[in-house]
This record gives structure tokens, sequence and C-alpha cells, in this order.
């Protein structure tokens, strides 16, 4: 039996979980939420990793769904780099980052395992 809805996909959670941890990370240090351009262009890639999770799972057909897994995947890789960044601005450390890039890892993994489910 397969997953009937989207908030069962573990994919979908992990890249919910991620862009929080990183949305908490932002609100925490003024300096990175003062810039706005890099952050509109974080959110961004956070939520796009999400928002097109959700997308591919109402397209039904497996080739459709998986365009979108693959965008859903570049995404969170975009964001773990926009996140890296942070680093290099000295908006944030290695060490406070660590769980978000973690999510990362598990959110990437997550989803190259639906991608490949659907190929």
């Amino acid at each position: 039996m397969g997953v009937k809805r989207l908030e069962d996909l573990v994919a979908f959670n992990l890249a919910t979980e991620f862009k929080l941890e990183v949305y908490k990370w932002i609100t925490e240090h003024p300096r990175a939420e003062r810039d706005f351009k890099y952050c509109g262009e974080l959110r961004e890639a956070l939520s796009s990793g999400e928002s097109n999770l959700a997308e591919g799972w109402r397209r039904y057909r497996k080739r459709d769904m998986a365009n979108f897994v693959r965008i859903a995947l570049a995404s969170v890789e975009e964001a773990k780099v926009r996140l890296r960044d942070g680093i290099h601005r000295g908006y944030f450390t290695e060490a406070e980052c660590e769980p978000a890039f973690e999510l990362g890892r598990r959110c990437g993994a997550a989803t190259m395992a639906l991608l490949r489910s659907l190929l």
C-alpha cells in the first residue's frame, strides 16, 4: 500500500522541518535578518523544496511528479548552499547550523529516494 496523504511523505515532512529550522536561525540572528536580499533568496529556496513536493504530489502521473521532485531536490541543495553562505558572511556559525544541515541532508536523501521510486 502506498502513501495516501502528502503529510505522510517523509521527504515533505523533512523539507518542512528544514525550512522551519532555518527560519528560526534567521530570526535569531539580526544581522542576517537585516540582509533582505540574502534572507529572501534563502527563504525562497527553503519554501521551494516543500512547495514543489506538494505540487508534484497532486500531479498524479509518476513522470509529472518526478519533475517536481527534481526541482524540490535542487531547491533543498540550493538552501544548503545559501545557508553555508550565511556562515561565510558571518551571520551564523558552523556549529549553530549543524542541526539544519543535518535536516537538509536527511531531506535530500529522502527526496532522492522518492525520486528513485518514481523512475
